[in-house]
């Protein structure tokens, strides 16, 4: 247990003065509420033992400690509440940090093995499972062992024997009902965290596909499919809530034990020993203010599986190493933005390659469109290049300079890249734009967009380009944002221009003019273009056939497109619209 949630604890060392006290104010908290208790008890007894027989009696000073008390118990909870609560918030902060700061230098390859859905549930939930560890669990498990000294010592003042059996009765109390609860809960509480997964991850996948599973009609299913989790989960939480109310039970026994074994011997001490009656009463309610937070415990220790299962997601997450290593100290930046590729071999699973035995070569200047059917390998040499991905074998140069020889400032600094899915962030649509460079003036980026077609909609926006896009670039069509990630690759002068089919999902007259403006744009830069449709490729200076993890033929647009034999020929009759959309007579 204490391995699973050491690198949690360890998070709380820079923070111990927080945690301490909060302790300490839980402490005097729970001291108030033992004093408030006891010393009410003595005083209704004193003062009815004085009504009897008719003697002085000093109310002044026990009711000016009762108002003590109560107001120290107040102030004390409130305080302790405040503290606590900001100490957890504050290491939950620093928590959720870690994590992302352990995820971010992870290659996009590598984090395909989470999942976007798992990453935001061990970034959300797992996170917040974390909570109850500090608030729930270590605080007032310390808590209950402290006030147990604390009773023993308030009624061992008076008589040993009797502080001495409430305190082993009290710790005995204090950790079988814990240990029972953790013993019993902790795999039905580890099932009930594993089911919450589930239904969250699977929830947030399905969700961001619903309008297909809607069309398809398979949404429903999917809900019965969750209903079913959900039941099940419910099911755990159902068993847990009885196991507490089990719980309950002997906590309750167990100060009913205590309580009349306390009240039994003071009576004894009272009779045999010369003990003050009015003090049985302030033993017997010391116990009854010191089991508040022994009672308490053994629902927080039922969760104790759910935290540990959190705290190993997350401890997955942070022990993940980066795949892609970058030189402390790298190469210069290099003084041309000539590739070259040789014998590339990039494999993205044991089966099979995706790159194989891969030959390239793109002049620095040159206007280069990458053809090939789907799933040929276009968007892996994509990832290589950029160093998303680890090939195999083979070597990439830039420049004539090893392409794992710089360092990941000077990498990225020579590549501007639009992949074929554009993400844009919670800032306005300038700093998306823009990615925070402040030399892009907002005259270039109103040029551009209106090269984009882009004109009209930002002219709908309320704000221009200080207005926000919304969750996903929902606010933009799929054309739009399509666009909107060209313009932001074409913003940034980086040497060498990745294009991910930048064209898709466009019309021709948009596809012709987004094409022309990304020609125009990147002249004296080095532009590879991914795409399958066989458009406009006679202005571009070459094409490369990928098909198999290889490039089976490369060469001048026209004159491929002129070889009735080539693969790019055929490509471009099997886009035709007659093709496509053959008439019915």
């Amino acid at each position: 247990m204490l391995k699973r949630l050491a690198p949690w604890l360890a998070q709380m060392k820079p923070w111990s003065p927080r945690p301490a006290l909060g302790i300490v104010l839980q402490l005097l908290a729970l001291a108030a509420g033992i004093g408030l208790l006891a010393l009410s008890g003595w005083f209704l007894s004193a003062a009815a033992v004085a009504g009897l027989t008719a003697a002085s009696f000093n109310y002044m000073l026990p009711s000016a400690g009762v108002r003590f008390f109560a107001l120290s118990r107040t102030a004390t909870r409130y305080a302790e509440r405040l503290v606590t609560h900001d100490t957890t918030f504050r290491l939950l902060s620093k928590l959720r940090r870690s994590v992302y700061q352990r995820l971010e230098p992870l290659s996009p390859a590598a984090l395909q093995r989470f999942g976007e859905s798992e990453l935001m549930t061990r970034l959300t939930a797992d996170v917040d499972a974390l909570d109850a560890l500090y608030l729930r669990v270590l605080t007032p498990s310390i808590v209950a062992l402290l006030g147990v000294v604390l009773c023993g010592v308030i009624i061992g003042a008076f008589a040993v024997p009797i502080g001495v059996f409430a305190a082993l009765m009290l710790l005995i109390a204090g950790l079988l009902g814990p240990w029972l609860a953790q013993r019993s809960g902790r795999p039905l509480s580890d099932r009930w965290q594993r089911y919450n997964t589930a239904i969250r991850t699977r929830l947030l996948e399905r969700l961001g596909g619903f309008s297909e599973l809607l069309l398809y009609g398979r949404w429903q299913p999917e809900v019965d499919a969750l209903l079913d989790a959900q039941r099940a989960r419910d099911d755990c939480e159902y068993r847990l809530a009885r196991q507490w109310g089990n719980a309950q039970l002997l906590s309750g026994l167990m100060l009913g034990l205590t309580l009349s074994g306390v009240l039994a011997l003071g009576a004894w001490w009272s009779t045999h020993h010369g003990l003050d009656p009015t003090l049985i009463a302030l033993m017997g309610l010391a116990v009854m203010g010191a089991f508040e937070a022994v009672a308490m415990l053994p629902q927080a220790w039922q969760h104790l599986g759910r935290i540990e299962r959190a705290a190993e997601r997350i401890e997955a997450v942070e022990q993940s190493v980066p795949e892609i290593a970058f030189p402390d100290r790298g190469a210069p930046p290099p003084s041309g933005s000539r590739l070259e590729i040789e014998a590339l071999k990039v494999s993205l699973d044991a089966d099979r390659s995706t790159l194989e035995g891969l030959d390239l070569c793109i002049e620095a200047g040159e206007q280069l469109v990458i053809q090939g059917p789907s799933g040929g390998g276009k968007t892996t040499l994509f990832n290589t290049l950029v160093r998303f991905v680890e090939p195999d074998s083979g070597d990439i140069r830039l420049g004539g300079v090893a392409l794992d020889a710089f360092d990941e400032a000077t990498l990225r600094a020579q590549f501007s890249v639009a992949p074929q899915e554009t993400h844009l962030f919670g800032e306005t649509f300038r700093d998306n734009l823009t990615m925070g460079d402040p030399d892009i003036s907002d005259d270039a980026i109103h040029a551009l967009l209106a090269e984009l077609g882009l004109d009209e909609w930002l002219a709908q926006q309320p704000d221009g380009l200080d207005d926000y896009p919304d969750e996903r670039g929902s606010s933009l069509s799929g054309g739009q944002l399509r666009r909107f990630g060209v313009a932001r690759a074409l913003l940034r002068q980086a040497p060498v221009v990745l294009l991910d089919e930048p064209t898709e999902g466009l019309d021709e007259a948009t596809e012709a003019r987004v094409l022309d403006t990304i020609r125009r744009r990147c002249t004296g830069r080095t532009l590879i273009v991914i795409t399958h449709k066989p458009a406009q490729l006679e202005h571009f200076d070459r094409v490369a056939v990928l098909d198999g993890g290889r490039i089976i033929e490369q060469g001048s647009p026209q004159t491929l497109l002129d070889n009735p034999a080539s693969r790019l020929a055929a490509l471009q009759r099997h886009f035709e619209p007659t093709r496509l959309f053959p008439a019915t007579g």
